[in-house]
């Protein structure tokens, strides 16, 4: 999935899409609960462009879509990146070759 952040067609999608359509194209339309919920965790933050949260969403999903997983691990990387300045699209794409499971224990 993390692939298809060099396709152009994709990036223009990151771009132009919400949080909630990511999710729907990332899990095939699947959206449960849990997603609800961890989108729900990001809807008051402000501090990353749209483009950066929906590369976020999908560095995310990559990894935990259609699996059960803490619906506080997206607002947590969230916070991991908005403090580590992940402010362009570029930034955003360097930060997703982070392995998200040690990310995510370090900050747990």
């Amino acid at each position: 999935m993390l692939n298809l952040l060099n396709d152009p067609d994709f990036v223009q999608k990151c771009e132009t899409s919400s949080p909630l359509e990511m999710v729907e194209y990332l899990t095939g339309g699947n959206i449960r609960g849990l997603e609800k919920i961890t989108l729900g965790t990001l809807a008051n933050r402000k501090q990353l462009p749209a483009n950066v949260v929906n590369v976020l969403i999908v560095y995310f999903f990559s990894t935990f879509a259609n699996k059960v997983y803490d619906r506080n691990d997206l607002a947590r990387l969230y916070d991991y990146w908005a403090s580590n300045h992940v402010y362009s699209f570029a930034k955003a794409q360097e930060m997703t070759g982070e392995d998200i499971v040690n990310v995510l224990a370090g900050l747990k």
